[in-house]
């Protein structure tokens, strides 16, 4: 459920969330840690209302008809807090690295809500736009305009967003999963695919692709850092100069 415009009071609470002083941030904060226990594909809003005590319709009072309103809110709980107090006279190169930095630390305490982030276009219900205003001052920094900011904006969201998505995608949920991905590492034939084989002692379980532990048990930190510096440097190199052509997408 949307927030009122600003100057319109907000509703009270009614019925059994008034009476238990039950508010949007404990609801929140309470399926954040179901979704930690349980996990996102088992998540029920029955059973988050069981837990607080409530009936499901006083969580639709406070978020929306739909869980999805409910995952919107997650997601912009989660990112409302990516900018608080950020240096604004820092360098613009420096101000994405702490925003990208922190937005990575923040998934990693909760990353069974990590799908709700990069992979859920519902969770744009509730955008925090204190974090794209951020970005955007800082790539308007960095000399970006009109289409080419459009374009830099999506090449550095999508790039570590979508990195952290895949780097605490849910394991499977088999227990012998794991042991059985192993094996057939082990039965790579090094005649066919020779650089994997060779490679095998140090990118078995620590690549994207070649792994069957998500990245709450195995962080791919390097791999975010080096990102992050290919993107902020890319940006640097590519920055439109005057008379430049816009991109057009």
């Amino acid at each position: 459920m949307a927030e009122p415009p600003a100057g319109l009071p907000t509703r009270a609470p009614r019925g059994r969330a008034a009476a238990i002083g039950l508010d949007k941030a404990q609801v929140v904060d309470a399926a954040v840690a179901l979704i930690d226990e349980r996990g996102l594909a088992a998540f029920s809003l029955r059973e988050l209302a069981r837990r607080l005590g409530v009936s499901p319709a006083a969580i639709y009072w406070h978020v929306g008809g739909a869980k999805e309103d409910l995952f919107a809110e997650i997601s912009a709980s989660i990112t409302g807090a990516l900018s608080a107090g950020l240096d604004a006279s820092m360098p613009w190169d420096a101000r994405l690295r702490q925003v990208f930095e922190r937005y990575r630390a923040l998934v990693h305490r909760h990353p069974a809500v990590a799908p709700l982030l990069g992979a859920q276009m519902k969770s744009n219900g509730v955008a925090n736009l204190d974090w794209v205003e951020t970005i955007l001052s800082a790539l308007q920094e960095a000399g970006y305009r009109g289409p080419a900011l459009r374009a830099a904006f999506n090449a550095l969201v999508g790039g570590l967003a979508g990195f952290v998505t895949m780097e605490l995608a849910p394991a499977p949920g088999a227990d012998d999963w794991g042991a059985r991905f192993a094996e057939r590492l082990g039965a790579i034939d090094p005649a066919a695919h020779p650089l994997t084989h060779a490679a095998l002692p140090e990118i078995a379980g620590r690549i994207f692709v070649l792994r069957w532990r998500n990245g709450a048990d195995i962080p791919l930190e390097s791999g975010f850092s080096l990102l992050l510096e290919l993107l902020i440097e890319g940006l640097r190199a590519n920055a439109p100069g005057p008379g430049t052509p816009q991109a057009k997408d």
